[in-house]
C-alpha cells in the first residue's frame, strides 16, 4: 500500500470525524426557590367540654350543674401575631374576623403572607381591640353595614363575644340566656390576649401551615369564674361585673387540637 493511499485514509477519517455533531451537554437545572412566605389555615372548632356544639338541639351541663342549650355563639378573632422559634413575630395586618355558630365557613380562614420560619404558637385577640373600638366609622368586616348585630355604637364599641341560649335555671322571660360581652372604657375593658403554644413546631416556606383550634364555650361559666345561671341570666351592657368576669373566662376557652402542614 503507498504512501498516497495510506494519507489519503486519514484525511478521509479526520474529515468525517469532525462532521459528527458532539452531543450537547445536559443542562444543570435550576434549584426551585424556596418560597419566601406561605398561607396559615386556621381552622376553630365550637365545642362545650369534650363535646362538638350543636346550636339548639342539645342540652349541655354546666360546671356548675346547670343545664343550657345554645342558640348563638359568635366571637371576634382579631389581631393575629406568630411567634418564630427565633423570637421574632410577624402580626398580620388588617386582622379581624367575626366567627359565628351558624356559619360553618366563618371559622375557616388563610392569614396569608406569613414569613417563611419556624413557628412555635400564635397569640390573638378575643374581640376587637380598644383602639378600633372607638375609632369611628370601619369598613370591611368591622363596618356595621356588615356585622351590625356584633357592634353596639362608636362610644360602646364592638360586643366581644355573644352567647345566647335558654335554661330551666334562668329566672329571665322565657327562661333566655343572653351574655353579649362588650366594653372598652378604662378598667372595663373586654378584649382579652390569648396566647397559644403549638407543641410542635410549624415550618411555613415550601408548605401551607394548618392550625386547628378548640373553642370551649363550657369555659364561659368557669372555673376561674364560676357564672351562674340562676343568678345572672342576662348581661347586655358593657363592662359590668359580670361581662368582666365571663371576659377573663373566655380568655381561657381556646386550646390547640394539631398543627402541621398543607
Amino acid at each position: 500500500m503507498n504512501k498516497s493511499f495510506i494519507a489519503f485514509i486519514i484525511a478521509s477519517f479526520i474529515t468525517v470525524s469532525s462532521c459528527v455533531k458532539k452531543p450537547e451537554p445536559t443542562p444543570t437545572p435550576n434549584p426551585t426557590p424556596t418560597p419566601t412566605a406561605n398561607e396559615v389555615h386556621f381552622n376553630f372548632e365550637n365545642y362545650f367540654g369534650n363535646n362538638e356544639l350543636e346550636l339548639n338541639t342539645a342540652t349541655y351541663t354546666t360546671i356548675n350543674s346547670e343545664q343550657i342549650n345554645i342558640s348563638m355563639f359568635n366571637y371576634w378573632i382579631s389581631n393575629i401575631i406568630f411567634i418564630n422559634k427565633d423570637g421574632s413575630e410577624y402580626k398580620e395586618p388588617e386582622s379581624y374576623r367575626l366567627l359565628r355558630g351558624d356559619k360553618t365557613a366563618s371559622h375557616h380562614f388563610h392569614v396569608g403572607d406569613v414569613p417563611a420560619g419556624t413557628y412555635t404558637g400564635v397569640k390573638f385577640i378575643i374581640g376587637v381591640d380598644v383602639p378600633r373600638n372607638t375609632s369611628g366609622a370601619q369598613d370591611g368586616a368591622l363596618d356595621p353595614a356588615v356585622n351590625g348585630d356584633m357592634y353596639w355604637s362608636w362610644s360602646t364599641g364592638y360586643i366581644q363575644a355573644k352567647l345566647e341560649g335558654t335554661s330551666p335555671q334562668s329566672k329571665a322571660a322565657n327562661n333566655a340566656v343572653i351574655y353579649h360581652i362588650g366594653g372598652v372604657e378604662p378598667g372595663k375593658e373586654t378584649p382579652r390576649n390569648v396566647t397559644l403554644n403549638f407543641g410542635t413546631d410549624i415550618v411555613i416556606g415550601a408548605q401551607a401551615g394548618s392550625i386547628k383550634i378548640k373553642a370551649d364555650a363550657s369555659k364561659w361559666f368557669g372555673p376561674a369564674n364560676p357564672i351562674l345561671i340562676e343568678q345572672v341570666a342576662t348581661t347586655t351592657h358593657g363592662g359590668s361585673t359580670t361581662s368582666l368576669k365571663i371576659a377573663d373566662n373566655y380568655q381561657q376557652m381556646f386550646s390547640i387540637l394539631s398543627v402541621g402542614n398543607e
